[in-house]
């Protein structure tokens, strides 16, 4: 019985570790639900709807600067010295031009009451609010930024997997083949027909062939790396690709403006902030306006204590009006308002700049697109070519009517043809990755 237990919590355990490892794993079936898994996800965006919070946060916490603000004080003071006041001698019959050194009030008193500030006129405020707003829209602007850099760099690294993929395929069929090549090679090098050099250049054939599908490996495993970084998945999580590489490529984009990048937007926005620091560094010169105002209670006492009656406070009101007025500041003020306008005007210079470069790059991109896309035809069209070649090389080799030499030069070429068809993917997918989500 104990042993009967013992195999039915092992067969539990393993069952679980096997869920666990099935949870793991993570299939993704197109660039597209790699790109709304990242949403969902990627930590950097996370932290970038998180600053999306915190600037709209300060918005409002600026917004309400414009709020009176009211305190509740009660202050309690003794007097251990009362303040002397000379006042004429007559008023108490004294003799007429000398004084009479006098104390008033008494040691004790207390204030209690509520004191109100609302701000009437501070143009700093006001600006400093718009800045607030502006830096509102900046955050959101950011993550939309991002957004789109993340779909470009998914969509570049998740095709850039598949053509590994898909080389890794040829680099099988082709090992196979340098391994068919190899082991013919030794048979007839054992029959007397080919030289011990054969032997040799076939290895370093196959050897070749080898290093190729390592390297096309490796690039798979920086792919899938670099998605899982960008996806948000765990190191413990397992990536696949279901889709594959077809021979079908992408069309020629012909008379068509992309849509602009959203970095360009944020440009503008560097502008809009530069506006903002000339009208701050002006409203350093306009005064400010505060209003005061005070509604209490006094309450005098010659001893110790607190009395809670009405009778025992004194109602004490004031409204004060503060008008603060910059008269000099050494030029200070002055120096900013010039150093804000350059300021200005270089970020105006740079959004130009910007503007013009990107419709230059855009035209290149599409160009550099149009021309990589005709290579890949090309290139797909010449490795189909090569591939019927090495099929008949390889026949007409096992049946002896051509030299190694020649049938190692056909499949060298082979394979060169095979790589150029790559690279022209590879070259393809990059330029419209850039594209794709812009059309």
């Amino acid at each position: 019985m104990l042993r009967f237990c013992r195999r039915s919590v092992l067969v539990v355990l393993v069952l679980a570790g096997i869920n666990d490892l099935q949870a793991q794993e993570v299939t993704i079936n197109s660039h597209q639900e790699a790109y709304n898994l990242a949403l969902e996800q990627n930590l950097d965006l996370k932290n970038l709807l998180l600053n999306e919070q915190h600037a709209e946060l300060e918005y409002k916490r600026n917004k309400n600067l414009k709020k009176p603000t009211i305190n509740g004080t009660f202050s309690g003071q003794r007097n251990l010295d009362l303040a002397t006041t000379p006042l004429p001698a007559e008023i108490f019959g004294g003799t007429p031009g000398t004084t009479i050194d006098t104390q008033f009030g008494q040691e004790y008193n207390f204030n209690a009451g509520i004191t109100i500030t609302k701000q009437l006129f501070d143009r700093k405020a006001k600006l400093n609010s718009r800045i607030a707003k502006l830096n509102t829209e900046r955050s959101r602007l950011d993550k939309a930024v991002y957004e789109e850099l993340l779909y470009e760099k998914i969509f570049l690294y998740y095709y850039t997997a598949l053509i590994a993929t898909k080389a890794i395929e040829l680099g099988e069929s082709d090992l196979r083949s340098a391994s068919q090549i190899t082991a013919l090679t030794k048979e007839k090098n054992e029959q007397g027909l080919l030289d011990a050099s054969a032997g040799i250049n076939t290895s370093i054939n196959e050897n070749k062939v080898k290093q190729g599908l390592n390297a096309n490996k490796q690039l798979l495993v920086q792919c899938t790396t670099e998605l899982k970084k960008l996806i948000g998945l765990e190191s413990t999580q397992i990536l696949t690709l279901n889709e594959k590489v077809g021979y079908a490529l992408p069309k020629p984009i012909l008379n068509q403006t992309l849509r602009s990048y959203k970095s360009l937007e944020s440009s503008q926005m560097d502008v809009d902030h530069a506006d903002l620091q000339v009208d701050m560094s002006q409203a350093a010169l306009l005064p400010t306006v505060t209003l005061n105002t005070y509604h209490g209670s006094q309450q005098f006492r010659n001893n110790f204590g607190l009395g809670l009656s009405s009778d025992d406070w004194s109602p004490y009101s004031y409204v004060t009006l503060n008008v603060s007025v910059p008269i000099f500041s050494g030029f200070r003020n002055k120096q900013k308002i010039k150093q804000s306008k350059i300021s200005l005007e270089v970020v105006q210079n740079d959004e130009k700049q910007m503007q013009q470069e990107s419709l230059l790059n855009d035209e290149l991109l599409l160009s550099n697109y149009n021309l990589s896309l005709r290579d890949a035809n090309l290139s797909k069209d010449t490795f189909d070519l090569y591939k019927k070649s090495l099929s008949l090389s390889s026949q007409r080799y096992e049946e002896g009517l051509i030299s190694l030499d020649a049938h190692l030069l056909v499949f060298t070429d082979y394979i060169k043809a095979e790589n150029a068809y790559l690279n022209s993917l590879s070259s393809l997918y990059s330029y419209y990755s850039q594209i794709e989500h812009r059309l």
